[in-house]
């Protein structure tokens, strides 16, 4: 179907701009404007869109580390991970003690029930340390298998070293805790995460963020139930807290930390 209309000059071009917007389905009106018996071109209807404007859900997602008062070289004030813990009476489930069977060391502290003052098990509840933002937690755990533990393990016999995705592995569910200037919390082997703490999420010290488990280990597979403990590290930066330091020093350096309202 086609029209022609003869219209003034400016009210020609507002009759053409308003026939293209209000353009849709159905059969196409084919309309000529004449001013002065010039024919003038009607705006195409394909003309190149515009650029979409980004939104918020288009936009990747960067927790912001929180404003900290942390000194990381003298750390104190955290909290107790668990209910009435204690350091591990043993230096072997303390940061920095050898790990022969990959080629690396101890990062972090294991606490087991009552060999670190603390009774613990399968769901016990496990507590933030120190205020922060969440950066990591591990929603969508999948747990070991037979399978991924025999590669995991053929991995490390193959290189016998320590690669970073498979000691990641290892540490089974995760929560990283940012508090600013550096520091990180780690918590590993986490058999539940709350609901609350999730990539974003502001958490506070004393707050509960998760149950104990034994998610990544050999155990969780072979023999499961036989080990629950709970895996915590204090990052610095790359390092970790206790780093290559003597096993006196390493305790000295985690009573300090643990000084919450001291």
């Amino acid at each position: 179907m086609s029209a022609i209309i003869r219209v003034p000059a400016l009210l020609a071009v507002l009759i053409a701009l308003l026939l293209v917007a209000c353009g849709g389905e159905g059969e196409a009106l084919e309309v000529q404007v004449i001013v002065d018996g010039t024919v003038l071109s009607s705006p195409s209807p394909t003309a190149e869109a515009a650029t979409p404007i980004a939104t918020p859900e288009s936009i990747p997602f960067t927790p912001t580390p929180p404003p900290s008062t942390l000194d990381p070289d003298d750390l104190r004030g955290f909290a107790w991970p668990l209910v009435g813990a204690c350091l591990p009476d043993r230096d072997a489930l303390m940061p920095n003690s050898p790990r022969s069977y990959r080629s690396g060391f101890h990062e972090g502290v294991d606490w087991y029930d009552l060999s670190s003052c603390a009774r613990l098990g399968e769901g016990t509840d496990v507590f933030a340390m120190f205020g922060g933002v969440v950066v990591r937690a591990d929603l969508d755990y999948a747990d070991l298998t037979p399978r991924t533990l025999a590669d995991l393990e053929s991995r490390v016999e193959e290189c016998a070293c320590s690669e970073p995705e498979i000691l990641d592995a290892f540490r089974g569910r995760q929560i990283w805790i940012d508090h600013g200037n550096g520091i990180v919390t780690r918590y590993a082997h986490l058999g539940s995460i709350d609901g609350a703490v999730f990539v974003g999420a502001e958490i506070k010290l004393g707050q509960r963020i998760g149950g104990v488990g034994e998610s990544g280990t050999p155990e969780s597979v072979r023999e499961p139930g036989t080990e629950m403990h709970l895996h915590a590290e204090v990052r610095i930066g790359e390092s970790f807290l206790g780093d290559g330091l003597p096993a006196a020093e390493v305790r000295m350096l985690w009573e300090r930390l643990f000084s919450a309202g001291e």
